[in-house]
């Protein structure tokens, strides 16, 4: 394991422990979630080393890898994709001003496939050999690991996507310098993470499922995402909902709170999260932030 010593957006050392939570998905090992106190940003700590974070998504249950459908929540989580993917198909279109695109942590590529069936050049990174190989055999799709990221040109693209990978990454500042230098001067930049300030993330506590601690290292809030950003020179441009996040997250939550999932109860809080955002302040339980390179 290791442990930071300094907050990832500002640097600061004023870190405290905010709370701890299960790795409820594979090893039920306890991990603790640090607070920066000079911005807030949470992270993570002590972490497992990139090296051996692998085996904390050796499971066939994990669905950005896996076709399988057994079991209610993957079911669901299958029927909602087809919806997700057109809706990010088609923010991803109204914002970019060319067809090139880099999808980072395309898992089995099936957005990739939709993009290139509208005509899109499409190109994946995906460090996780069994999706990488999927994503492949769809066709009209290049997916490469990520030691490829640094051969590929300045300005290659006109949009860079990454759909709930950012809180993964732990070369994060090398990685944004990166999706700065491969996009092109009118290059936009789409990133969905989930928002630690949602009803159901507070309803939840460390129950709350999407901070599937130790898989996701960051955990992000509408702030300390636009600084992280602009700190690396993208400018925020629009945020947009991910609706169906909050019934898939509040249903796995319930599940990892009482053992059951407790479908109803779930269905409930997922559209009074959604509710809460909607005639409150926005926080939604996921939020897709649209970010362009600053003038």
């Amino acid at each position: 394991m290791e442990t930071l010593e300094h907050c990832t957006v500002c640097l600061s050392d004023n870190i405290s422990p905010l709370m701890d939570c299960a790795d409820h998905f594979v090893t039920n090992e306890s991990f603790s979630i640090q607070r920066c106190n000079a911005c807030s940003f949470c992270f993570t700590s002590p972490r497992p080393e990139e090296k051996d974070v692998g085996q904390y998504y050796e499971s066939i249950e994990y669905i950005s890898h896996s076709k399988t459908q057994k079991g209610l929540v993957n079911r669901l989580f299958h029927l909602s994709r087809n919806y997700t993917i057109n809706y990010k198909k088609k923010l991803v279109k109204k914002y970019s001003s060319g067809n090139s695109i880099l999808d980072y942590g395309c898992g089995t590529g099936d957005f990739l496939h939709a993009m290139s069936s509208s005509g899109w050049d499409c190109f994946g990174i995906e460090p996780n050999k069994k999706a990488r190989d999927i994503a492949l055999s769809k066709g009209n799709i290049k997916a490469w690991h990520e030691n490829m990221l640094d051969e590929i040109p300045d300005n290659s693209f006109h949009a860079i996507t990454l759909w709930h990978v950012l809180e993964h990454i732990y070369p994060l500042n090398d990685r944004l310098r990166s999706f700065y230098r491969l996009l092109d001067e009118k290059g936009m930049l789409f990133v969905a993470l989930p928002n630690m300030q949602s009803s159901d993330a507070l309803r939840y506590g460390p129950y709350w499922a999407a901070w599937d601690v130790p898989r996701h290292i960051h955990h992000f809030n509408p702030e300390t995402i636009v600084k992280l950003m602009y700190r690396y020179g993208f400018q925020l441009m629009d945020t947009r909902p991910l609706f169906l996040d909050a019934f898939y997250i509040s249903l796995l939550s319930e599940k990892y709170k009482s053992g059951k999932s407790k479908f109803p109860i779930a269905m409930f809080h997922g559209l009074q999260s959604n509710l809460h955002a909607f005639f409150g302040n926005g926080n939604y339980s996921s939020l897709i932030y649209i970010f362009k390179k600053s003038e």
